[in-house]
């Protein structure tokens, strides 16, 4: 079985602005995790793109170490929204580990006129200990200033993804607001 994933905790800046532009459609979806045990001020990051697999799907299958003690926050930066697939995966997920807590974070929606997706996406919002789609942009200088390695020349803005996130916004806004009965 064949998935790439990360062996290094930095992304590389182009792979950043290349995935994580609201403006563009790349193929891939990168997920950037910060991970923070006990409240620890000290962080764990990590990255990976799916390949095969889905980058949130092989994420908690294969990277995530659960202990049985403590609380988990977790805060992932994903280049798509997750599919309904993952969206019942992290649901799962999260009732086997009721000390975690997710935040999500996503540059933009994946297929959003599909119904699955978005009954996912609807059944995800109304989780407990979830913060989804916090925000529907990553934030770009944090995510810049931690997942890029230092001495980087910063020669990102995300001034120009504004209609984009707007439209984004206002797409993911619909999707909630609507009926699940």
């Amino acid at each position: 079985l064949k998935f790439l994933f990360c062996f290094s905790m930095y992304i590389s800046r182009r792979a950043l602005r290349k995935h994580f532009d609201p403006c563009l459609y790349p193929d891939e979806t990168y997920l950037l995790c910060e991970l923070r045990w006990n409240g620890n001020e000290r962080s764990w990051i990590h990255w990976v793109r799916n390949d095969i697999y889905h980058a949130e799907e092989y994420f908690l299958q294969e990277i995530f170490e659960p202990r049985s003690y403590g609380f988990c926050d977790i805060t992932w930066y994903l280049s798509w929204s997750p599919c309904w697939s993952c969206c019942n995966k992290i649901r799962d997920f999260l009732k086997r580990h009721p000390n975690v807590h997710i935040d999500i974070r996503i540059a933009r929606l994946y297929y959003s006129d599909n119904a699955g997706n978005q009954r996912g996406l609807r059944e995800l919002d109304g989780l407990q200990r979830i913060n989804y789609l916090a925000s529907i942009s990553p934030d770009y200088d944090y995510c810049w200033d931690t997942f890029i390695q230092r001495g980087v020349y910063y020669d990102f803005s995300s001034k120009n993804f504004e209609p984009a996130i707007r439209r984004y916004r206002s797409m993911l806004r619909n999707i909630l607001e609507v009926s699940t009965l």
